[in-house]
């Protein structure tokens, strides 16, 4: 564990960064607005949980802030202390992979294009959490860099899926981005106290395009981008406060993390592919047995809360308390839908 120095408490810097906070947002509603205007279409099919053509690249406002607010925003909490080199890899993570999904947004790109730019930003990210340690460690490839390397591809790709009903992971998002301040605050780790205040601010000016009724959609530009930020946030908060401290994205993203998991086995033990597409998440049979869109989207926001609590109360000293009690809720929530699912007669969920 790295001790970092404390950020700087004072009076003008809170104040500089609530109003950092304020124009993000304000800045990220602009390019929606933009992005509305643009009408890049989202034309519901067989599959959709919406009945009607929908703009999409809502996600671009918070892309645009992310990019921008970084490189004024860490070198002020860090007094200079972070290398130059991290900001610019973990923009560069960001600007690829924004710039891809938007690509894939317009044209459809195939699979092969879009996991090349999951595979580099992910590495990026990883590179960019690296250069900002004291002391790199002594070989190239060790067990803990291919773990961060995994877990980022896993997240990235779990947000992209939940991203199907409207506010749902860009308010988990956001929170994870919340909590993520507070506790880099905490710890003392100035990059992720930027980046979840930016990648929070942003969310914040898109949501009330989205939810409760959705004038635009993230996009593959706004969830996986999104998806690949809350995930470095764990690995920014990893040297200052250990992996205990790390833990605290799953345990707000548990809703989502688990949705995806479930999922995924449940698929692959009906003998399904898992490949193709579906309608066969948590969060939409909810949604497909009778719950409102809104409600489902409210219940991930209670999840995520409870989580970023118990990451507050708990970690680091309970780890493993506060992962028992993260999981508890998902226990519940899958048995419920699983009992509304039988009695609508869904018995095949895809």
């Amino acid at each position: 564990m790295v001790e970092n120095a404390p950020l700087p408490g004072d009076g003008r810097t809170a104040a500089w960064l609530l109003l950092s906070c304020l124009l993000a947002a304000l800045s990220s509603s602009l390019v929606v607005r933009g992005m509305i205007r643009l009408a890049v279409m989202d034309v519901p099919g067989g599959r959709s949980a919406h009945d009607r053509p929908v703009p999409r690249g809502g996600g671009a406002g918070t892309v645009a802030v992310v990019l921008l607010g970084l490189p004024a925003i860490v070198p002020l909490l860090s007094g200079g202390r972070v290398p130059g080199r991290t900001i610019v890899l973990l923009e560069a993570a960001v600007a690829l992979l924004a710039a891809v999904s938007w690509l894939d947004d317009l044209r459809q790109l195939g699979y092969r294009a879009k996991l090349s730019a999951q595979l580099v930003a992910a590495g990026l990210a990883v590179a960019a959490v690296l250069s900002g340690l004291p002391v790199l460690p002594p070989r190239l490839l060790w067990p803990e860099g291919v773990a961060a390397f995994c877990w980022l591809m896993v997240v990235t790709n779990a947000v992209n899926f939940i991203d199907g009903i409207n506010g749902l992971a860009a308010g988990s998002v956001a929170l994870c981005g919340l909590f993520a301040v507070l506790l880099g605050w905490r710890t003392g780790a100035p990059v992720a106290v930027a980046s979840g205040l930016m990648l929070g601010s942003g969310l914040a000016g898109f949501l009330p395009f989205n939810y409760p009724r959705a004038r635009i959609f993230l996009g593959d530009v706004g969830s996986q981008t999104c998806g690949l930020l809350a995930g470095t946030l764990s690995l920014l908060l990893f040297p200052a406060g250990g992996w205990r401290v790390g833990l605290a994205v799953p345990l707000v993203l548990a809703g989502i993390l688990w949705d995806v998991l479930f999922t995924l086995c449940r698929r692959l033990l009906a003998g399904e592919r898992v490949t193709q597409a579906h309608r066969g998440h948590l969060y939409q049979v909810a949604a497909r047995t009778g719950v409102p869109a809104a409600r489902v989207t409210a219940i991930h926001w209670g999840f995520a809360t409870w989580g970023g609590g118990l990451s507050l109360a708990l970690l680091p000293r309970h780890p493993v308390a506060a992962l028992v009690l993260a999981l508890l809720p998902q226990l519940g929530w899958t048995a419920m839908v699983r009992q509304r699912a039988t009695r609508a007669g869904l018995h095949r969920w895809s």
